[in-house]
């Protein structure tokens, strides 16, 4: 099994942790900046998330709530300065919220006194692929060299390490998967009818710029929805998919590929509505496909983020 220590060294003003994944750039950067997967790995073992806000733009802010295994906050927040997606962001990092105590101790280990301020920093987070697997790199600039040796001391590298083993355990999936979630603001029940639909739902299905032509739809297990996607250069790819298992309101299962049986391209998806509340669900979509090569050479050519414009051209449909 595929095992990566972080490593940390210290250089003007600056602590730099770095570590590799065995998982793609698409799905690293996926889930280092989709609050959906943020709550599942962020801080060290034992800390949960209830608050993850991430308004993922340059100029939008974030704030999460780490919360001890003893039950106390430790929010950080902060804004988002840059963006170069697949590459790198950078975050201002406020310690405004967090606890005295705790403001206190990293005083003292960096043997420093005065407003909390001066404990704030700059993270820059940076992507870079290596074959098949990722590096990143968190680059943090303090202040001074007293602050960040203060902070290198208070256990920086451990609580980076064990989120990083969170990470890859609870947020990236499978070796053969890819994952997308998104929130719409919509009922479940309204979601779902979205989805079966087959005089509406080629007014919202694929990515932008696609348009999509339904031949026949049989929403039901064991029939077959047989349609046809224009790609913006022109090029017409036929899909068809067959349903495999079908629960109201919450759950989908399909078979989806070109419906060439000489290609043998079928992959499964599932799909889970969650409701959250009464106007708003949950949309969980997992794919498996028969290997890793399949999976990488899917992400490649852009599956999740053109599954993720697929859903938010649903949000954008149930809106009218």
């Amino acid at each position: 099994m595929f095992k990566s220590d972080p490593i940390l060294t210290l250089e003007e003003n600056i602590v730099r942790i770095e570590r590799l994944f065995d998982a793609p750039i698409q799905l690293v950067w996926e889930v280092w900046t989709n609050p959906l997967h943020i709550g599942k790995w962020w801080g060290p073992k034992g800390f949960t998330n209830p608050t993850v806000e991430f308004d993922f733009k340059v100029g939008g802010s974030y704030r999460i709530v780490m919360r001890s295994p003893d039950g106390v906050d430790y929010p950080v927040k902060g804004h988002f300065l840059e963006i170069t997606p697949f590459q790198s962001f950078v975050i201002s990092d406020l310690v405004d919220e967090h606890p005295d105590e705790w403001v206190k101790e990293v005083q003292k280990m960096a043997g420093i006194t005065g407003d909390r301020e001066i404990l704030n920093s700059k993270l820059r987070v940076l992507f870079e692929e290596v074959g098949e697997k990722t590096k990143v790199v968190l680059i943090t600039e303090f202040a001074n060299n007293q602050i960040r040796d203060g902070f290198a001391n208070s256990g920086m590298k451990e609580g980076w390490s064990q989120s990083f083993e969170k990470l890859e355990e609870n947020a990236l999936p499978k070796s053969n998967q890819i994952c997308i979630k998104k929130k719409l603001n919509h009922p479940q029940h309204i979601v779902f009818k979205a989805f079966s639909d087959p005089l509406t739902i080629s007014n919202w299905w694929g990515p932008n710029g696609f348009k999509t032509t339904t031949k026949t739809m049989d929403f039901k297990v064991g029939g077959q929805w047989v349609f046809t996607m224009d790609g913006p250069d022109g090029t017409i790819w036929p899909n068809t998919i067959e349903y495999k298992e079908i629960r109201e309101y919450d759950y989908l299962e399909y078979l989806h590929g070109s419906g060439d049986k000489n290609k043998n391209d079928d992959f499964l998806v599932i799909i889970n509505l969650i409701s959250i509340d009464k106007n708003q669900t949950l949309v969980k979509m997992q794919m498996t496909f028969s290997d890793t090569n399949v999976r990488n050479a899917k992400l490649r050519i852009g599956a999740i983020e053109g599954g993720k414009q697929t859903l938010s051209r649903l949000n954008q449909y149930l809106e009218k």
